[in-house]
């Protein structure tokens, strides 16, 4: 039996697993490269679930992460710490406004679930806005807040409904599938009218605030219309609630800048890490201005939250960030693979639409560019292709088990050109490939 076999094989008898289920096994990694079980190797083009935004084994965060461990390995929140204490001074530096205190958890919906209890401190309010394409977890406080598309649930969140809190839902923006079939030449962004209209009267207790993405990743890799946090911002200014912006995928140069948000005028009240943010090892933060900072005693916390050795790494991935430009190269190498994948586009049979801010790219595939009619299937065939070929890719819809028409692309921020023209050409002839059979 293969180790790859193997590990399936141990995986099966003792794993659970709830995030979907590859049956592929990955032993090791470097930089944009990583091998399986049986040694075969692929070119990573999604930074290893958008977690390792300097790649796998980045030396500098490597070192980072030993020289953490020959000082100290844990310390209590209780305590001080060095490590979390500079992080959360380097993410204040790097932000933008008066964004200056950081709350600490370990994954995105628990930082998502940190600015929830900043925001209802500082409010009064309970009732939060969101999106009808938003994903923000699958904690109890968080699954009310993520996408409910009848294909995703699937009687996922059956039984769950007695500890879900109710949210304020709204229209998405998605100008290539505008659920008010506006066009947005014309639409005076009427989506963040609704957000306006919810603050006002879609309430039950108060509302306490705005969650939104900047650029929907899970949703189906949908960016956000030119104007529209600025018009959502100045809307929760005028109902006195903060504008909370979840960048647990889009932030660390993922859309060009170090803060997703920086690509926009708007200076939030919070704003949501996750994904990179540890440098590989769990952590997240939300990061909120000094009016949404207070807590009760002992109503939020976590032991391993601003753990040392994942704020070590964080720092050093940080500094790199900082130091060769990353945001930069990040809009560079983006600008790059859209072109090409433009160019793929012209030929295509399934492409309908390519959505891009840095090195965030989503490729839309449609069965009639005319109906837009989701590939899901398609979508599928042309991932497990990109497998065989040696490209791993992501896959974006929303998404539950076969859903899903939307391909990934989230490379390492620090990539180059050629990789950025491997990928592009494996996944031009994994397309083709399934194109043919059509």
């Amino acid at each position: 039996m293969s180790r790859s076999r193997e590990l399936r094989a141990e995986s099966d008898a003792h794993v659970i697993k709830c995030m979907g289920d590859v049956d592929m096994a990955l032993v090791s990694g470097e930089g944009t490269r990583v091998s399986d079980g049986d040694g075969r190797e692929y070119v990573d083009a999604i930074s290893a679930e958008w977690v390792l935004n300097l790649g796998f084994r980045n030396p500098e965060v490597k070192q980072a992460i030993i020289d953490q461990l020959d000082t100290i390995d844990y310390v209590s929140p209780v305590f001080e710490s060095e490590a979390r204490t500079e992080l959360a001074k380097k993410l204040a530096e790097l932000a933008p406004g008066r964004l200056e205190k950081v709350l600490y958890a370990l994954s995105g919906a628990g930082a998502v679930e940190g600015a929830v209890h900043l925001a209802m401190r500082a409010t009064g309010g309970t009732d939060f806005v969101v999106l009808d394409a938003a994903f923000h977890g699958r904690t109890f406080a968080t699954i009310g807040m993520t996408y409910v598309d009848p294909g995703m649930v699937e009687g996922s969140n059956k039984g769950l409904d007695r500890y879900l809190p109710r949210q304020m839902r709204v229209p998405n923006y998605y100008c290539y599938r505008c659920p008010l079939g506006l066009e947005r030449e014309t639409c005076d962004l009427a989506c963040a009218d609704y957000v306006d209209f919810a603050l006002q009267k879609g309430h039950t207790n108060g509302p306490a605030g705005v969650v939104v993405e900047p650029y929907q990743a899970n949703g189906g890799m949908v960016p956000a219309p030119d104007g529209y946090l600025e018009r959502v911002h100045e809307i929760c200014r005028n109902h006195e609630v903060p504008l909370i912006v979840d960048e647990v995928q889009g932030a660390f140069c993922r859309c060009g800048p170090m803060y997703a948000s920086q690509r926009t005028a708007v200076e939030p009240e919070m704003i949501i890490l996750g994904k990179a943010l540890g440098g590989g090892l769990p952590l997240s933060a939300t990061i909120t201005t000094p009016e949404y900072s207070d807590l009760l005693p002992w109503e939020y916390g976590f032991t391993q939250a601003g753990n040392p050795v994942a704020c070590a790494a964080a720092i050093a991935m940080l500094e790199v960030m900082v130091r060769d430009d990353l945001p930069a190269n990040s809009e560079r190498m983006g600008a790059l693979l859209t072109e090409r994948l433009r160019e793929i586009e012209k030929d295509s049979k399934l492409i309908g639409d390519i959505r891009a801010q840095g090195l965030m790219i989503g490729v839309e595939l449609v069965r009639d560019r005319e109906t837009k009619e989701m590939a899901c299937e398609e979508t599928d065939r042309v991932m497990a292709a990109c497998l065989e070929n040696g490209l791993m890719v992501g896959k974006s819809g929303p998404v539950f088990g076969s859903n899903g028409n939307v391909i990934k692309f989230k490379p390492a921020v620090n990539v180059g050109e050629d990789e950025i023209a491997e990928m592009a050409d494996l996944f031009a002839k994994s397309l083709a490939e399934v194109e043919a059979t059509l």
